[in-house]
């Protein structure tokens, strides 16, 4: 039992899935890690990066090596031991007695070990960003992938710290380079994430494992800060006790597991989840409440106080749950405000309202006599290749679009952005009375990256629009609604003023499969037929826009509306 080895994938992931591979009573369906990378879309950005910093001096590439896993060890630690700048695609030796495995996409040498040898930190490519603004931080450095060993400073920048995963697999093979002997004196890990979207070029963010800015849950101070190593730890040491606790099972007269299923994000590319589901009741909070919904640890302490279901959290009062609740959830920042929305949504649940009302006053989406409803469409590397507009006047409503379905990257993608500024600044000198809406920011923040970016007078001078002229609809729907499903356009639209998309698979991430056959389809056919769908979409999202704003702004006229929207609405 004690030669059982751990994946990096292991700490970060659910314990379910731990029990349920070391349990020998159990039937196992086929694992396909990679699932879950090419779930993120991760796979082709990942290889892109490694192979960017391939090019670099004193490089030893494994990727290639096509050997038993003994020899793919040995060319790892010969590598290493002769001082590489760079190892990519090693395999470090085993720590049996640690229980752990692993493959670090690269290793970037550093300082050297205590012991005066070559140290090297470990490094991960992930398909997300990793860090965030934050005015005199200063704990974080990088490192051009062109020179992955020249360290600088990163100020007033921080490491995204729900991004934690990424961190504790980053540990995860600090402690196997402890293990055999190669970790540098100086315990960071390095982390290239995608700033594309913003116009950057990717580069290495290298985090100190030992710096303690995780905020964790504490039975004695509610909660605490910890590093990276010390949460990894924690969580290592838990999912091994797990697979020891699996491994001694029999099938006959054995205990309860020692975790039970609870439906996480990651359940959508697990393949355990056809053994995991028949095992979570059908109204488990859980499975039922998508939106915002409570962590692990929020819904084991309410699984402690005897609430599992949406049934039995409907009938719940959250007064008398507080004193026993907010001690045991220190770790998230509102805790009580994301327990009562909980408990808000298991009541609408239960009483199958689908989107509700919460506030009085007049809602007050502002309207004018000449009206944009904007919406935009980005192919999977981020970049814009449609503007979408419904105009509204006089003449009544006209879709319009502003397209190119070819990769527009660079250049390109700021010149259509540039004719879709154009077209809007004509429009605001001769209609100044003229309003944008749109659903959320991201319209805004793809202009003001696109204006920033390339420093386009145009683009810079739509940017001075959105003070007086543009309109966040999302902020008037946040504001004074709830919706069991969230308050995204679609989910709004259709409960609310009963809209319908006329593709039966409305969404942004099929419109970018869309896209990618509208420019790489076979046939010119499929070409056009792929077009026509995004155009199609599009112009249903911006005339989505429009009914609820006319929706909105019928609460407050003078014929009052229904303000629950009942489960049938809209469908």
């Amino acid at each position: 039992m004690s030669s059982f080895v751990l994946d990096a994938y292991a700490a970060r992931g659910c314990p379910v899935k731990t029990f349920n591979a070391f349990d020998p009573t159990l039937s196992h369906p086929p694992l396909d890690e990679s699932l879950h990378e090419s779930f993120q879309g991760g796979s082709d950005f990942r290889d892109a990066v490694l192979s960017r910093i391939a090019r670099c001096a004193g490089v030893v590439d494994l990727r290639g090596l096509d050997a038993p896993w003994e020899e793919r060890v040995d060319a790892c630690l010969a590598a290493m031991g002769s001082g590489a700048a760079v190892v990519i695609g090693g395999t470090l030796p085993l720590d049996l007695d640690g229980h752990r495995s692993g493959r670090p996409d690269a290793l970037i040498r550093g300082a050297d070990t205590a012991a005066g040898t070559p140290g090297y930190w470990p490094l991960k490519v992930k398909p997300y960003r990793v860090r965030e603004k934050q005015t005199g931080a200063d704990q974080l450095r990088t490192s051009p992938l062109n020179a992955p060993g020249e360290v600088l400073p990163l100020p007033d920048l921080r490491y995204r710290v729900y991004r934690e995963g990424a961190l504790l697999e980053l540990a995860h093979h600090w402690r196997l380079l402890e293990s055999c002997g190669f970790a540098s004196s100086e315990p960071l890990g390095g982390v290239v994430g995608d700033d594309r979207s913003h116009g950057c070029d990717p580069s290495i963010t290298w985090i100190d494992l030992t710096h303690r800015f995780i905020r964790t849950y504490s039975k004695t101070a509610g909660h605490k800060l910890r590093s990276a190593l010390e949460r990894y730890d924690h969580e290592h040491r838990f999912r091994v006790h797990v697979a020891e606790q699996a491994l001694a099972r029999t099938g006959v007269d054995d205990p309860p597991p020692v975790v039970r299923p609870i439906r996480v994000k990651e359940c959508e590319w697990c393949a355990w989840w056809q053994v995991c589901r028949p095992q979570i009741d059908d109204d488990d909070l859980s499975l039922r409440i998508s939106k915002a919904p409570l962590d692990v640890r929020e819904l084991q302490t309410l699984l402690s106080l005897g609430i599992r279901t949406v049934a039995e959290l409907a009938e719940a009062d959250v007064e008398l749950i507080l004193p026993d609740y907010l001690p045991q959830t220190g770790h998230r920042d509102r805790a009580e405000q994301r327990l009562r929305q909980a408990a808000r949504r298991a009541r609408m649940l239960a009483s199958g309202v689908d989107l509700e009302r919460v506030s009085d006053e007049p809602i007050g989406v502002p309207r004018s006599s000449v009206e944009v409803d904007l919406d935009i469409e980005n192919a999977d590397d981020g970049s814009v290749y449609l503007w979408g507009v419904l105009l509204t006047d006089e003449e009544g409503c006209r879709y319009l679009d502003f397209s190119e379905f070819v990769r527009t990257r660079g250049e390109r993608e700021v010149a259509l952005a540039k004719r879709f500024a154009q077209w809007l600044l004509d429009l605001a000198e001769s209609r100044p009375e003229m309003l944008v809406f749109h659903y959320s920011d991201y319209e805004t923040v793809q202009l003001r990256r696109l204006a920033e970016r390339s420093g386009d007078p145009t683009l810079l001078a739509v940017c001075d629009l959105f003070r007086d002229h543009f309109v966040d609809l999302f902020a008037y729907v946040r504001d004074n609604f709830v919706g069991v499903d969230g308050l995204g356009l679609k989910m709004v639209a259709s409960r609310g003023p009963g809209f319908s998309w006329r593709d039966e698979e409305p969404g942004g991430l099929n419109s970018q499969t869309w896209f990618n056959q509208a420019v790489g389809a076979d046939s010119l056919e499929e070409r056009a037929a792929a077009r026509s769908r995004v155009l199609e979409y599009n112009e249903d999202d911006v005339r989505a826009t429009l009914a609820v704003r006319n929706w909105l702004t019928a609460f407050d006229s003078d014929s009052p509306q229904e303000q629950r929207v009942d489960s049938s609405a809209g469908r």
